[in-house]
Parts: C-alpha cells; structure tokens; sequence
C-alpha cells in the first residue's frame, strides 16, 4: 500500500510537472509565433519598398535613354547641316 501510494504520488508530480511544462512551452510559442508575424510584416515591406524603388529606378532609366535618344538626333542634325 505504501508503495502504490508513492508511485502515485509521483505519477502526480510527474503529471503536474508536464502541465506546468506544457503551459510554459505554449505561451513561448506564442511568442515565438508574434515574433515570426512581426518579422514577416516587415519583411512584406521591405520586398514592397523594393519593388516600388525598381519601379522609380526603371522608370527613371526609361528617361535617361529618351534623354539619350534626343541628344544623339540632335546631334546628327547638327552635324548634317
């Protein structure tokens, strides 16, 4: 009797110490989990800021070259006359 009672008593601490364990482990990834939507939030920025500057950067090479057309047609003009 003695001994069923201390195995008992045992497979109690051992089933509250799991619990225990288990409350800590779930509020952690809870954490973990608005750490991982955080950095994704800002990584879903940055990919957007990116592509709104390759957009401005595309754009603007887009008038370097109408620029550079321009310049080279007056130029053979010039030299025509």
């Amino acid at each position: 009797m003695r001994n069923s009672l201390k195995t008992t008593a045992a497979a109690f601490m051992l089933v509250a110490l799991t619990g225990v364990t288990g409350c800590a482990t779930t509020r952690d990834l809870d954490t973990l989990k608005a750490q991982v939507e955080s950095a994704q939030a800002a990584a879903n920025k940055a990919s957007a800021d990116a592509a709104a500057a390759l957009a401005k950067a595309n754009a603007a090479q887009a008038c370097c070259d109408a620029n550079s057309e321009k310049m080279d047609r007056m130029f053979k003009q010039s030299m025509n006359k």
